[in-house]
């Protein structure tokens, strides 16, 4: 063991209490660290995984793959999964039917694998195709119009197929260009073959697979490929810049918060480390010690802290990842959500974590080392350096003191002045950590927070379709669906208004035919004017705005239906109506009004809503299966999309604030090792007060009240810069996010909270050191 390792070695064994404060701290920093790179990399493979399963693991199709090819494409060694099928040409589509992607119907064939892993995840409505004469058709196949399970001939190559629509998937899904209309087919044909696939590793991906694509044949290999960009964009792999620039963005700035935290207290442990050590260094430079040798003691210290500290970060960190992601499972299973999370230990992060906490804990520690290298011999005899220079106006009263009443706090506001160095530098630290609370902790409470609603609990589920012949049976058929309690079909038309009354925004309002038998039992046979709001941000306050006068009743002049008397304007929060007119609003009337006042032969075709409301929300999407087989449509499951938002938002809160509590903790650590390592630093002086006759009880006041006022200016600092912090983060995001700024109070009262607490400990555990402490060795001690 060298000579520099054995003091440093000697130097933390002699500050005990100092080196084990010092690890703690920075085992919390290492913790965060840990925890950030961990988390990070789990979350990405996590929402990877659940964004690949739409197209049942598959990263990338290539069509038009010659057939002689196929099997020296899949069995290349960078290809760990595909599936192979068919393209059986272009079908000209009968009338009705549009294809809006390429031109034609490319229709394609698949065999029973390949429809379950790449056509299932997409499936809307009906089943998969089971022989070649059954299809599957996309949802926007007839121009909004529902799709009916019916029989259509295609064109193929001049020829003429008759085919059974058995299914509809997701017109929009992320490889609609290669597969939208598909049949039945495990044999082989002639023609071309796509093949979909996945790597295993997704470093430069894109480029990759567009090289195997020509190496295997495939013309114009780049307009010939369609990549999952939605999953691979959580890997930093996708083809949108704008995505892999705000992953790596977000890292990057976590890191940045984490690292100015972590490097702040750091730098706090070994600066007040170096003033105390001052005339030791000034020894060692004496008996023939180099400047560099000291940095090289200085270094050393900081890295003998940083190691044990990586040890609890690594245990802490990894543990309570592991802990929060199971914790997540259990409420996604409670919320019955198909979203599990996989815990992910990454090399990289582990190795980054270690790596990053080194390079913050050197970047600390190099000012302090330069100030121990400048450190000349005759420190040694004169401590001109232990004993700081005071300029002048250092040495007179200043307000505080001449305001103070007794000599005990008129000695505390004179060695608060004089100490300037180490006072600034403990405001500034203490300043940041409360500004890193305050502004980040009232930030993501103010975007995270529940929003407060407008409206009550609405349809659980709702189907839009253009107005059919068949508008009767399916709402027949509906109500006759086990497990659904209520169902209003609504018309919807876009009329206008020849005179616009005042308060209303717009000509054209919306007019809601429903049944003659819900406009009596639901509105009294009476014209009602629903009444649509919403929430705005109004100079950073959010205010309740609506869509016409609230009080409003009378004519309204339509150009299609003639006067019609609106007898009130209720708010837009009918729940079975709340669908179609909770944005908009609208007046209600009932089919019979329509039928007698309609002045024009020829409208527009309306829209038809169906909102239902359920017995059991549980059966939720039992139900919700069984209504799009009578309308194949995509519908919308209001109760699963409940489900999934509160789950997801609730994993986001967990984490972020999770992060939060961390950093909390950070500047928590900073701000008690500042304190504590700042009274290690002046026990000599302390005991001199002793040996004059100042109780341990005086002491104790003394040191109370310079701290105090330093944590009261750090206070101030801190919250102050923090709400504009805060401010300034709401601003932006309220760009692309209505979000109200609010003065962070719960924040700053915590933050008060906190600052009392370590300043009522301080001065308690300050008490019993002082009483204990052996004042001649601390007078002796040079």
């Amino acid at each position: 063991m060298g000579i520099i390792n054995r003091l440093t070695k000697r130097t933390l064994q002699g500050e005990m209490g100092r080196t084990l404060l010092t690890i703690v701290s920075m085992g919390i920093a290492a913790t965060l660290v840990v925890a950030t790179l961990v988390g990070f990399t789990s979350s990405q493979k996590n929402l990877y995984e659940y964004s690949i399963q739409d197209t049942g693991g598959m990263q990338f199709v290539i069509q038009d793959v010659p057939r002689a090819n196929v099997q020296k494409l899949r069995q290349d060694p960078a290809v760990t999964r595909s599936l192979a099928f068919s393209n059986l040409g272009t079908a000209a589509l009968p009338k009705g039917y549009q294809n809006y992607v390429g031109n034609g119907a490319n229709l394609v064939g698949m065999d029973p694998t390949a429809l379950r892993q790449l056509v299932g995840p997409q499936l809307v409505a009906g089943r998969l195709p089971r022989t070649p004469s059954e299809l599957v058709v996309p949802s926007d196949a007839r121009s909004g119009k529902p799709i009916k399970l019916e029989t259509i001939r295609l064109t193929i190559a001049g020829k003429n197929r008759s085919f059974r629509i058995v299914g509809v998937i997701n017109g929009y899904h992320t490889f609609s260009s290669a597969y939208r209309w598909i049949t039945y087919n495990d044999q082989p044909s002639t023609g071309t073959v796509s093949i979909a696939g996945s790597f295993a590793s997704v470093t430069r991906l894109q480029q990759r697979v567009q090289a195997l694509a020509t190496a295997n044949g495939v013309n114009q290999a780049a307009t010939k490929i369609s990549f999952n960009d939605r999953a691979l964009s959580w890997l930093g792999a996708g083809g949108n810049l704008r995505d892999m620039v705000t992953v790596s963005g977000l890292l990057l700035f976590a890191l940045i918060v984490i690292g100015l935290a972590a490097g702040m207290m750091i730098y706090t442990s070994i600066n007040l480390g170096v003033r105390a050590r001052t005339q030791r260094y000034g020894l060692l430079r004496s008996i023939g010690a180099t400047p560099k040798q000291v940095r090289q003691l200085v270094y050393r210290e900081a890295l003998a802290l940083v190691l044990p500290a990586l040890g609890l970060g690594y245990l802490a960190g990894t543990g309570g990842i592991a802990v929060v992601l199971e914790l997540l499972n259990r409420n996604f299973g409670n919320s019955k959500f198909p979203f599990h999370l996989y815990f992910t230990l990454s090399p990289w992060a582990l190795i980054g974590s270690a790596v990053f906490m080194i390079i913050v804990t050197f970047l600390a520690s190099a000012r302090p080392a330069q100030r121990a290298a400048r450190v000349t011999p005759l420190v040694a005899v004169r401590d001109n350096l232990a004993t700081p220079r005071l300029r002048s106006w250092q040495m007179r009263t200043g307000l505080w003191g001449r305001l103070m009443p007794t000599p005990l706090s008129r000695l505390a506001a004179k060695n608060y002045r004089r100490n300037s160095g180490t006072r600034w530098t403990m405001i500034a630290t203490l300043s940041v950590s409360i500004l890193i609370f305050v502004g980040f902790t009232g930030f993501a409470r103010a975007v995270l927070k529940d929003t407060v609603t407008d409206y009550g609990h609405g349809a659980d589920l709702y189907f839009t379709l253009p107005d059919t012949p068949h508008f009767d049976t399916i709402a027949t058929a509906i109500d006759r669906t086990d497990n659904v309690q209520a169902s209003l079909a609504t018309k919807r038309y876009d009329f206008q208004i020849n005179k616009r009354p005042p308060g209303f925004a717009s000509n054209i309002v919306p007019v809601f035919v429903v049944p003659d038998k819900t406009f009596a039992s639901q509105f009294n046979g009476q014209v009602v004017l629903l009444n649509p709001s919403h929430r705005v941000i109004t100079k950073g306050q959010r205010r309740q705005v609506w869509g016409f006068p609230t009080q409003f009743s009378g004519p309204l002049d339509f150009a299609e239906l003639g006067k019609l008397t609106v007898s009130k304007t209720v708010p837009a929060d009918t729940p079975l109506l709340r669908a179609a007119a909770s944005y908009n609003g609208g007046v209600v009337i009932s089919e019979s009004i329509l039928a007698r006042s309609l002045k024009k032969t020829k409208i527009e075709s309306p829209t038809v809503e169906y909102n239902i409301m359920l017995r059991d929300t549980r059966q939720h999407g039992v139900t919700f299966k069984k209504l799009q087989n009578l309308m194949p449509t995509d519908g919308y499951d209001v109760v699963a999309n409940d489900e999934k938002s509160m789950a997801l938002l609730t994993a986001i809160q967990v984490m972020v604030y999770g992060f939060l509590a961390l950093l909390s903790l950070v500047s928590l650590a900073n701000i008690i090792n500042h304190i504590f390592a700042n009274l290690l630093q002046r026990r000599r002086e302390l005991a001199m007060l002793q040996a004059i006759g100042t109780t341990p009880g005086q002491v104790t006041r003394l040191l109370g009240l310079e701290n105090g006022r330093l944590l009261l200016i750090s206070l101030i600092w801190g919250s102050v810069l923090g709400t504009l912090l805060n401010q300034v983060l709401l601003k932006r995001l309220s760009t692309i996010y209505e979000v109200a700024f609010a003065i962070p109070w719960l924040e700053i009262g915590i933050v008060v909270f906190i600052l009392f607490v370590v300043w009522a400990v301080f001065s308690l555990v300050s008490y019993r050191m002082i009483r204990r402490q052996n004042i001649d060795h601390w007078l002796r001690l040079t």
